[in-house]
C-alpha cells in the first residue's frame, strides 16, 4: 500500500540564507513515510527545520524556499502540483492545526463559521451546514452551541479543539499538527492528546505531530523522528527513542522534560535551605469578580500562602484556577475581596507611593517574553525603563550592565542596542528578568518562565532561577501547571483547584505522596510512554 505521506531526500534551501551562506540549508536529506492509521511525532528545538519540514508538505513557505527531494501526497509530487490542484488538497487531502490557537483563529467571526468556512471553499456544504458544524464539534467534545461563540469567549483548550475540528472538516487523510498543547496546562493537554489519538484511531487518518517536547510525543506517537540542525538524526519506535536514545541531542531532550520523582532532575542539591521566615504571604486572601450578567464569582478563596526568605515555591493548577489572580494580588495590581497580602510582615499599602515602593521589592517576570517587550525599545530602554518609572538615575548604565550580566547575557553592551525581534526565545526571556532584577528586588513573582521555551532554553532559565537564589538571597514563586518543573527547582508546592489552595508542603511530599484528588488528578495527567494512544 502507498504511504499517504513520503519525504524522500527532501531539503529546503531560503534563498537569502544561502547566498549568506552558501551550502547551508533549513532541511537536509530528509526521509520518512507515514501510512493510513499511523502517528509519527517529529521532534527538536527551534531552528532544527521540524515546521519547515512540515510546511513543505502542502507548500505552505515563503516564495524564498527551496525544496529540493520529493515530497510525496497520496504518491503525488506536491512540488510539481499546480495552484489549483494544491488548492483542491489543502484541507481535503492533509490539512494542518496550527500552533498557537489563540492568534491561529479569526478573533471577529464565530466559531461555526470558521469551521464551515473550509466545508464551502470544497464545495461539501451537502445538506444542513450548521448541523455538520454540530458534527464536528461534538467529534471535539464540544457543545453545539458553542458555534456562535467567538475565540476569545473559549478557553485555551476549546480554542485548540476547534483549530482540531476545522482540520476534519474535509475528512482529510493526514492531518499535520504544529505543537497543539504548547501553553495547554497539564490537564487539557492530556484531554487533547487522547482526543488526537482516538480520532487517528476511529477515523484511520494519518496523525504527523511536531513538538519539542519529547514526552508529549511518546504519549501520542508510534513513531519518533528527531530533528536538529536540518537532519533527521534518530528515528525508531517511541519508547526506544524517548527511554534508550542514541543520539546526544536525543538524550537532551530526553532529560530536558523531567520525570517527576527522579533524583536526577532535581535542581536544589547544595542550594541553600528555604525555611527562612515568611517574605510575602497572603492571609485568607479572597478576590470576587462580577461578571457580564451582574453576578459575582469568587476567583479566590480564603487561600493562605507563605514566600520565606530564600525560599522556591511553585503556585501549580489549570488554566482558571485563580493562580494567577492570587499573583496579581500579591503583587498588588488587584485588591483582595477579603483578607491581607503582607510583606515583611507589614501589609501592604494601598495608595500608589506605597505601592511603587513595594513594587521596587516585588518584581513580575511575564510568560511571554514577546509580549512583554515593546518591539521597538531596544534591550537597553526595556531593562532601563524601571529605573526611570522609580526615579533611579544614579549610574544608569551600570545598573542596567550588570543586570543583563545577571541574567546571563554576556557582554551586557552587546546587547544594548538590540530590538527583541533580533534574539531568540531564551534571550528574550532572559532581557525581561533582568528588568526585574534592575530594581533589586527581594521576591520574584514568575508566571509560566518557561512554557512556551525549548528544551535547552528551558533548562538554562531553570539554572538562572537557581543562581539567583543562591547569589542574591532571591524569594521565587513561580506560577505553572508543569508539574516537572516544580520538581526541577521548588522548595515547596502550593496546589490550586477552583479558586482554593487545596495541597501545600515540599516538593517531595506533595508530588511522591499526595493527598488531594485534584493533585492526584493532575500527576496522572502528565505524559508518559505508558499512557500512548495509538
Amino acid at each position: 500500500m502507498t504511504p499517504i505521506l513520503q519525504f524522500r531526500d527532501v531539503s529546503v534551501t531560503y534563498r537569502g540564507a544561502q547566498e549568506a551562506s552558501p551550502g547551508t540549508a533549513a532541511v537536509r536529506g530528509v526521509s520518512l513515510s507515514l501510512g493510513e492509521g499511523e502517528t509519527l511525532g517529529l521532534a527538536g528545538e527551534s531552528g532544527c527545520g521540524k515546521t519547515t519540514l512540515a510546511m513543505s508538505v502542502l507548500r505552505l513557505l515563503p516564495s524564498s524556499a527551496r525544496i529540493d527531494g520529493e515530497v510525496l501526497l497520496d504518491g503525488q509530487d506536491v512540488r510539481e502540483m499546480t495552484f489549483g490542484q494544491l488548492r483542491a488538497v489543502r484541507w481535503a487531502s492533509a490539512s494542518v492545526v496550527f500552533q498557537g490557537a489563540m492568534h491561529a483563529l479569526n478573533p471577529v467571526r464565530t466559531i461555526g463559521d470558521q469551521i464551515a468556512e473550509p466545508i464551502k471553499l470544497h464545495g461539501r456544504a451537502n445538506g444542513d451546514l450548521r448541523k455538520r458544524v454540530a458534527e464536528l464539534l461534538a467529534q471535539v467534545e464540544l457543545p453545539a452551541e458553542r458555534a456562535d461563540a467567538y475565540p476569545h469567549e473559549l478557553s485555551g483548550g476549546q480554542k485548540q479543539r476547534v483549530m482540531i475540528a476545522m482540520a476534519l472538516a474535509c475528512e482529510p487523510r493526514l492531518v499535520i499538527a504544529d505543537e497543539p498543547t504548547t501553553a495547554l496546562d497539564v490537564v487539557v493537554q492530556a484531554q487533547i492528546l487522547d482526543l488526537m489519538g482516538r480520532l487517528v484511531a476511529e477515523r484511520g487518518i494519518a496523525l504527523l505531530m511536531i513538538s519539542h517536547d519529547l514526552s508529549v510525543l511518546s504519549a501520542s506517537c508510534e513513531r519518533l523522528a528527531v530533528m536538529y540542525q536540518g537532519q533527521v538524526v534518530e528515528h525508531g519506535p517511541s519508547r526506544q527513542v524517548m527511554t534508550e536514545p542514541q543520539h546526544a541531542h536525543s538524550q537532551a531532550l530526553a532529560s530536558a522534560f523531567p520525570t517527576v520523582g527522579d533524583p536526577r532532575f532535581r535542581l536544589t542539591e547544595g542550594a541553600p535551605s528555604g525555611a527562612g521566615p515568611a517574605l510575602l504571604s497572603a492571609e485568607a486572601v479572597s478576590v470576587d469578580f462580577t461578571s457580564r450578567s451582574g453576578q459575582t464569582v469568587r476567583a479566590v478563596r480564603g487561600v493562605d500562602l507563605e514566600v520565606g526568605e530564600n525560599e522556591i515555591v511553585a503556585l501549580v493548577g489549570q488554566s482558571g484556577s485563580g493562580k494567577t489572580t492570587l499573583a496579581r494580588t500579591m503583587l498588588g495590581l488587584q485588591q483582595p475581596t477579603g483578607g491581607a497580602v503582607r510583606f515583611d510582615g507589614v501589609p501592604l499599602p494601598t495608595g500608589s507611593a506605597g505601592l511603587r515602593d513595594y513594587r521596587k521589592q516585588v518584581q513580575l517576570v511575564l510568560q511571554d517574553p514577546s509580549g512583554a517587550l515593546n518591539p521597538r525599545h531596544t534591550v537597553y530602554e526595556a531593562v532601563a525603563e524601571g529605573l526611570r518609572i522609580h526615579g533611579i538615575t544614579d549610574d544608569e548604565r551600570g545598573r542596567v550592565a550588570a543586570a543583563l550580566e545577571a541574567a546571563e547575557l554576556r557582554p551586557a553592551e552587546k546587547f544594548f542596542g538590540r530590538l527583541p525581534q533580533e534574539l531568540s526565545g531564551g534571550q528574550r526571556q532572559r532581557v525581561v528578568i533582568a528588568g526585574a532584577l534592575v530594581l533589586e528586588p527581594r521576591v520574584l513573582i514568575a508566571d509560566e518562565p518557561v512554557a512556551s521555551l525549548d528544551a535547552t532554553v528551558r533548562g538554562e532559565i531553570l539554572a538562572l532561577l537557581l543562581r539567583l537564589r543562591v547569589e542574591r538571597g532571591l524569594s521565587t514563586l513561580v506560577i505553572t501547571h508543569d508539574l516537572g518543573l516544580a520538581w526541577n527547582i521548588a522548595d515547596r508546592v502550593a496546589v490550586m483547584y477552583q479558586g482554593d489552595l487545596v495541597e501545600v508542603g515540599p516538593v517531595e511530599q506533595v508530588l511522591l505522596d499526595p493527598k488531594h484528588d485534584y493533585t492526584k488528578t493532575l500527576l496522572a495527567a502528565v505524559p508518559s510512554v505508558e499512557r500512548r494512544v495509538a
